[in-house]
């Protein structure tokens, strides 16, 4: 079916006929028939008016002429369009709006047009449903007028059809909302490296990009994921890219049918579901061949072009599925690998919230890249505001930079809402308040711009307008006008939409709220109110809501702002069984071990299952009535969403509930009949609010925490082994260790974000050896991690047979053997352009790892610091506390406490138990909070000795028996390799044993490393 163009050629006094809710509103219906309305409001800014109405002038097949006097008067309309309609002899149906002298004008006397005879639709079709019916005869009307057009004219050429694609394409997606301004983005591509990678699945690589054409063109593989949470840019990516291939093949049109750009198509898959909710999920192939046909059906189908020319397939919202099961990803899954092996010039781009949800699109055959969007740093903020609120640039900075909001506001979305509503450099005091003064400020302009919706005694009531225009400072930060209905209606219906979404997806697994489309009529219902189709009116001129008249459905603006608007009727009527989670290990589903059977070898372990409301709940506490009693019934259900919702920075939660919360947190972690998962989980929530065990001090370089410390007798302590798995073990002696008190757990990322905030990597006093201080200043800052390679490479070369001996044996993966022996193929020069790759040398302010999420968790140990960073954190600390000296353990001390008098082979016991550490074995793949393993703390107290992460220590890697005076406890040696204890979360039970000795280079910084400090008093 060839598609018509109509143009609508009318006066701009007459511009409410042309209104969504009005005449062209209720005719663009017929869209889903190919039929195509152009009117001069799709005009976009930068544009030459004139140009542009000819171009479609030219374009139309129809003409539809709303008639009135101004129309007749005008110039323009006469002389420009009516004269081009009847030079290239274009149908043209009048409609008579108002009463006029028609009758004067030749061309229009002669022409069949509605209403009938000498009626108008303002002065006989008054009564609604009368005028209801005289536009279904007129949308009739039309259809009989494109029949015959569709059967007199000749099929249009293909060239016209990618012309008005490409037309098309420029228009919708140069409006100011999806603009990208690529020097505010980020992106991080991170590497599948197999479902049997040892340590982390997905690595990241060391260059970003800025864009979607530039991680396009640097991978080669036929699909990857943008990952990012709301409001990151991830479809304004997608968007931006298919723009970019638009506009090139708009600078050649002539050669867009051969040209080796590819052909794009950006689509939501907020539609992919069944017809009914009975029937099987849709083909994806076959889904998408429909929506294509039904969007460009002058166009070849998806399969013709899939064979003919490159296509780049622009899939948004992969975690916004109406059914979102393991069954919708598999779909996906076998559609990237049957058009790999079919049309492998054919790429998929998806957008995801987050990597536990499109992992699995990834297979060994054909490895799914993930391209993470990473948070903007206080440099680009500073110049996003500088560049987008020159004003009040520097009072915003100033503002933000050591507020708990910053946090919030690094993304380009939530920055621009921050400009466009600052009038002197004031910040909100967070989310909710930044989109109600949103929202607020669309009121406002609307009431003030005399829009009739807005007018006082319909949507809105007298005092709403009075609250409106003329409140000052002062007003709550999370106040709307709600005596009217339409504030209370659009709460309705964003939480029935959601209430609808959540009603459909399954709880199987991980469940993410997403961006709701509902019909029409479907919207009507969720408002229940006499004035409905006004509601949904005010909400799109607000610029909240946006209706797609061609699907005849309603969605939110932005899946943020349908998440605000349902948080708000949330906070009137609290539920808190939506969100309600089990976390008894015996009734979690599905069971940890039926989820640890699921996953692929390096699958990280995915949260406890979620309902979909968690992050409107976090929203409604803040707006919450009573915001303790609000919090506090949500303990019982999920008590670590109680505790996000506490920890909020604009939330009025008093400390006596949220010490309650802390000390819960606290039980959780520590209870052995919690799921893993949920004692995780506790434990991340202790992060924002604050661990109650850890002392808070104020020292003359700023703030620090103290861990709790568990003291170690003094005397005899067995220590090493001889049958142990290394040689180096041994021999077995006993030493004598003065008393010491150890930190109970790793040091956290917590505390180390304190020494950071200090100026840690700036204040060169803090770095004692000559090595740490060229080290602070970027001097050979890569050398560490490459001489680890490269002894692993040597030691392989030399040995070759031990690689596959060390896979036999469980210690490595299959993927881990293919990686080196691929290494050892590989001459000096190409290993040593590798490691370069892997490890950009330059001065470092930072853990290597403190921008990934996987291990930058408050509650998590600090990992990826060198010996020199974190002795340097050792001397800033006792700086700080002046009555103890803070320095990491020897690696006798350290496997005292790990193996105490009796010599445990582990912290635990003498049997390994993978519910009782953080190992390779427990399938977590990451670091876990610190102190979730409640079976696995020694009988004093220590917790994490054994996996999590390897522990400096201060003792140069030198054979046993151990002894303390030759020379490896020398601390001014920068060099040298350090001895690292107790295995990690990468590494299995033959690296965890207490007496298992390893050693790295003091700069190394692997993010399986961390370290714990000991103390004693200054006099000792």
């Amino acid at each position: 079916m060839r598609s018509v163009n109509i143009f609508v050629s009318y006066s701009h006094q007459d511009a409410s006929y042309i209104a969504d809710d009005s005449l062209l509103g209720f005719l663009k219906g017929l869209q889903s028939d190919g039929i195509v309305f152009w009117d001069d409001r799709q005009i976009l800014p930068g544009e030459t008016w004139d140009d542009v109405i000819k171009a479609n002038l030219q374009r139309a097949n129809m003409a539809l002429v709303l008639v009135s006097q101004s129309f007749l008067d005008s110039k323009y309309c006469a002389n420009v369009e009516i004269q081009g309609f009847l030079a290239q002899q274009a149908h043209i149906f009048p409609v008579i709006l108002s009463p006029c002298d028609w009758k004067r004008h030749g061309w229009l006397a002669q022409r069949q047009f509605l209403p009938p005879g000498d009626q108008t639709i303002e002065e006989h079709y008054k009564n609604s449903g009368k005028r209801k019916r005289l536009y279904l005869d007129i949308r009739e009307k039309i259809r009989q007028i494109v029949d015959r057009i569709r059967l007199e004219a000749p099929e249009p050429d293909l060239e016209q059809g990618w012309q008005q694609y490409v037309h098309d394409t420029i228009r919708q997606w140069s409006k100011p909302r999806y603009a990208l301004d690529t020097r505010f983005v980020e992106l991080t591509l991170l590497l599948d490296q197999g479902e049997d990678a040892q340590g982390m699945r997905w690595q990241a690589a060391s260059e970003t990009c800025h864009d979607l054409e530039e991680v396009l063109a640097k991978t080669t593989e036929p699909a990857l994921v943008i990952l990012g949470p709301p409001g990151s840019g991830k479809s304004t990516l997608l968007r931006h890219y298919e723009l970019q291939c638009a506009r090139v093949a708009g600078d050649h049109p002539s050669d867009i049918q051969t040209s080796a750009a590819p052909i794009t198509f950006f689509i939501q898959l907020n539609d992919f579901r069944p017809v009914k909710s009975q029937d099987p999920m849709p083909d994806p192939r076959e889904w998408l061949e429909d929506r294509w046909a039904k969007k460009w059906p002058r166009l070849p189908s998806l399969e013709t072009l899939f064979q003919d020319r490159p296509m780049t397939l622009l899939l948004d919202a992969l975690n916004e599925m109406p059914y979102s099961g393991a069954e919708a990803i598999s779909r996906w899954r076998d559609c990237i690998q049957d058009l790999a092996h079919e049309h492998p010039q054919t790429r998929m781009v998806f957008s995801c919230r987050s990597l536990d949800y499109s992992a699995s699109l990834s297979s060994k055959e054909f490895p799914v890249p993930q391209v993470r969007i990473e948070a903007l740093s206080d440099e680009q903020i500073q110049g996003f505001l500088e560049a987008y609120c020159p004003a009040y640039h520097e009072t915003l900075w100033e503002h933000l930079r050591n507020s708990p909001q910053l946090a919030l506001l690094r993304s380009p979305y939530y920055l621009k809402l921050l400009v466009e509503q600052t009038a002197t450099g004031e910040i909100p005091s967070g989310r909710a308040a930044l989109f109600t003064g949103f929202v607020r400020q669309a009121l406002q302009r609307e009431v003030l711009g005399d829009n009739p919706v807005f007018h006082p005694g319909g949507l809105l009531d007298n005092r709403d307008i009075r609250q409106l225009t003329q409140a000052r400072a002062g007003t709550h930060p999370f106040a709307l006008p709600e005596r009217g209905p339409l504030v209370p209606k659009l709460s309705q219906l964003a939480f029935r939409m959601q209430d609808r979404q959540s009603a459909t997806q399954h709880r199987q697994s991980a469940t993410e709220s997403g961006q709701v489309r509902v019909a029409y009529d479907e919207a009507l219902a969720a408002i229940d109110d006499a004035a409905g189709e006004n509601i949904l009116k005010a909400g799109g001129a607000l610029g909240v809501l946006e209706e797609d008249l061609e699907r005849d459905e309603i969605l939110f603006i932005h899946q943020l702002v349908q998440e605000y608007f349902a948080a708000r009727q949330l906070a009137h009527e609290p539920n808190p069984k939506l969100v309600a989670q089990e976390w008894q290990q015996d009734r979690v589903t599905p069971s940890l071990a039926k989820t640890l059977a699921g996953l692929a070898n390096a699958d990280p372990l995915p949260p406890l299952p979620t309902s979909g409301w968690e992050e409107t709940t976090v929203l409604a506490s803040v707006m919450a009535k009573q915001p303790d009693q609000f919090v506090t019934d949500l303990v019982a259900v999920h008590l670590p969403l109680a505790a996000r919702c506490a920890a909020q920075v604009e939330g009025a939660v008093s400390e006596a509930v949220k010490q309650t919360i802390r000390w819960a947190l606290v039980e959780r972690t520590q209870d052995p009949q919690a799921d893993l998962r949920a004692r995780i989980e506790a434990g991340l929530a202790l992060g924002p609010l604050g661990d109650p065990r850890f002392e808070q001090g104020d020292g003359p370089e700023g703030a620090y925490r103290l861990p709790p410390f568990i003291p170690m007798a003094g005397g005899a302590y067995p220590i090493g082994s001889d049958d142990g798995q290394e040689e180096d073990e041994g021999p077995a002696h006993q030493v004598n260790i003065m008393p010491f008190e150890m930190a109970q757990f790793p040091v956290t990322n917590a505390e180390w974000a304190l020494f950071m905030k200090a100026g840690g990597y700036e204040e060169e006093r803090w770095w004692e050896t000559q090595e740490a201080k060229a080290w602070r200043r970027g001097e050979n800052t890569a050398e560490g991690p490459k001489e680890e390679w490269r002894n692993f490479r040597d030691r392989f070369i030399r040995h070759p047979d031990e690689l596959e001996d060390l896979q036999r044996q469980g210690q490595i993966t299959s993927e881990s053997l293919r990686i080196w022996q691929d290494y050892i193929g590989m001459s000096l020069e190409e290993f040593e352009d590798v490691l370069s790759s892997l490890y950009p040398s330059g001065r470092q302010t930072g853990p290597a790892v403190w921008s990934d999420e996987a291990f930058n968790h408050p509650q998590q140990p600090v990992v990826g610091v060198c010996w020199h960073e974190a002795r340097a954190y050792c001397a800033w600390l006792s700086a700080q506390d002046g009555d103890h000296q803070y320095r990491f353990p020897t690696e006798v001390e350290w496997e005292a406490a790990a193996r105490g008098r009796v010599g445990r082979r582990y912290s635990y016991g003498n049997t390994f138990d993978s519910a009782c550490s953080n190992t390779f074995e427990t399938h977590v793949r990451r670091t876990t909070p610190v102190g979730v393993f409640p079976n696995g703390q020694t009988p004093e107290g220590l917790m994490d000795l054994t996996g999590n992460v390897w522990e400096w220590t201060s003792s140069l890697y030198i054979t046993y028996p151990y002894q303390h005076e030759d020379g490896r406890e020398a601390l001014m040696t920068g060099t040298g390799r350090r001895v690292v204890r107790g295995g990690s979360s990468y590494d299995n039970r033959f690296f965890a044993g207490a007496s298992y000795r390893n050693g790295y280079h003091p700069g190394d910084r692997s993010y399986f490393i961390g370290f714990r400090v000991v103390r004693s008093s200054p006099i000792s």
